[in-house]
């Protein structure tokens, strides 16, 4: 299934929104992962760490 413009445009917010609390509030990609861990499991998902 293809990503639409709509969900790439979101993706897109999210990454700036992360890159912006990695540099703001000094995040560690631990930090990030355990906040999406965190959103994700509202929806039955799961960030996995690879």
């Amino acid at each position: 299934m293809a990503v639409s413009e709509l969900n790439e445009d979101t993706q897109d917010q999210i990454c700036d929104i992360l890159e912006n609390l990695q540099q703001i509030e000094k995040l560690k990609n631990k930090d990030i992962r355990i906040l999406l861990d965190k959103v994700v499991r509202k929806y039955g998902g799961k960030v996995v760490n690879k």
